[in-house]
């Protein structure tokens, strides 16, 4: 078994430094970087993340750039712990990707408990030889 988690480590490793070596950031590191982000409450993070024409949507409404950075900087959220599982990047063409991951998270927004799992997805685009955020969306995973 701890061979086999190896070699699946080891493939992994090799498929991203491939991915990267082809031009592609690091989707799974820049994902990461968002989230950490949004843990601080750091909204200029998401001024330079987020292209000026992008959206997030968080399950009840769709906020533009200027809100998304407004609504972190005034940090609603604690988030205590999250990580990512079921990472995927499809590119789209050479200049836009799909990001797709299950993240289990511990925290609070507004007193309330966020999903304890939620599957995620994100648009990047390609602009000016700069990735950035184009759209990002949170489903809870229900029954769990």
């Amino acid at each position: 078994m701890k061979l086999l988690t190896l070699v699946v480590l080891t493939l992994a490793c090799a498929v991203s430094a491939a991915a990267q070596k082809a031009g592609q950031p690091d989707f799974q590191a820049m994902e990461k970087y968002a989230w950490d982000a949004f843990s601080k409450g750091d909204g200029k993070f998401f001024d330079s993340f987020i292209a000026d024409d992008g959206m997030i949507f968080n399950g009840m409404t769709v906020a533009s750039k200027a809100q998304m950075v407004k609504d972190v900087s005034a940090k609603p959220c604690d988030v205590r712990s999250y990580s990512f599982n079921n990472f995927k990047v499809s590119m789209i063409d050479s200049d836009a990707a799909l990001v797709t991951y299950s993240a289990t998270q511990d925290g609070t927004c507004a007193g309330q408990a966020m999903p304890a799992k939620v599957h995620g997805s994100s648009i990047y685009v390609k602009r000016n030889g700069k990735w950035l955020a184009f759209y990002h969306q949170e489903s809870p995973v229900m029954g769990m």
